[in-house]
């Protein structure tokens, strides 16, 4: 299960593209496709096809599979993060000018969103890149290093330079979880990875379903 789980998302997830940020020492994969992000609400589901009403007002069909990975996104605490924890964060780097409030080599960002992630997938898409959600945003996962009231230094990698430091005083708390098709259904609020086939219609890799909430990523 694991296994399906990193060959999906961590090809999706993080990099917004069919490539996962590769291990340490391992070296890099081909790149593939950036798959579209699509944001929205889920309006119908008619057997293996989803239809997303997006917030630009288009309507995007997409099919799903066995292959399709479902997370659920719910409400979580602050609280609930404690030293080690795996997260997801994204945000946006602050001028370097910006007042550090704690002592790190690492830039400090302001967080959009974070997410608490199950320990079933931990180490998933683990690292620092680039994201979609504004012009100048990035999406980091790693473990919980440090805590300093609402900043956390996030750690994907051995030195101090392969760490995040990310104000989340702003955002909002997520816990991620693995799902199953059962929570697609409409009326949702979902964030998907669609990806184009060979006929050019758009197939699923991933679908995050919010649980009352719409997901922030």
């Amino acid at each position: 299960m694991i296994s399906k789980i990193l060959g999906i998302a961590m090809a999706t997830l993080v990099m917004a593209s069919a490539l996962s940020s590769p291990a340490l020492g391992q070296v890099p994969t081909e790149k593939k496709k950036e798959p579209d992000h699509v944001r929205g609400t889920l309006t119908s589901v008619d057997g293996s096809t989803i239809t997303v009403r997006t917030k630009d007002n288009r309507s995007v069909r997409m099919a799903i599979s066995d292959a399709t990975t479902v997370f659920k996104l719910s409400r979580a605490r602050f609280t609930d993060l404690d030293f080690g924890t795996y997260v997801g964060a994204i945000g946006r780097r602050l001028d370097q000018y910006s007042p550090i409030i704690r002592d790190s080599m690492s830039y400090l960002y302001q967080g959009f969103e974070l997410r608490i992630i199950d320990d079933n997938l931990r180490g998933i898409a683990i690292g620092h890149t680039k994201w979609d959600l504004t012009p100048d945003s990035t999406m980091t996962h790693g473990w919980v290093d440090d805590i300093e009231i609402r900043v956390l230094s996030i750690k994907y990698g051995p030195t101090e330079e392969e760490e995040t430091d990310v104000d989340t005083a702003n955002g909002p708390v997520t816990r991620m979880s693995l799902a199953d098709r059962s929570l697609v259904k409409p009326g949702v609020a979902v964030f998907a990875g669609a990806e184009k086939d060979a006929g050019g219609g758009y197939k699923a890799a991933f679908i995050f379903v919010g649980d009352g909430i719409e997901p922030p990523m």
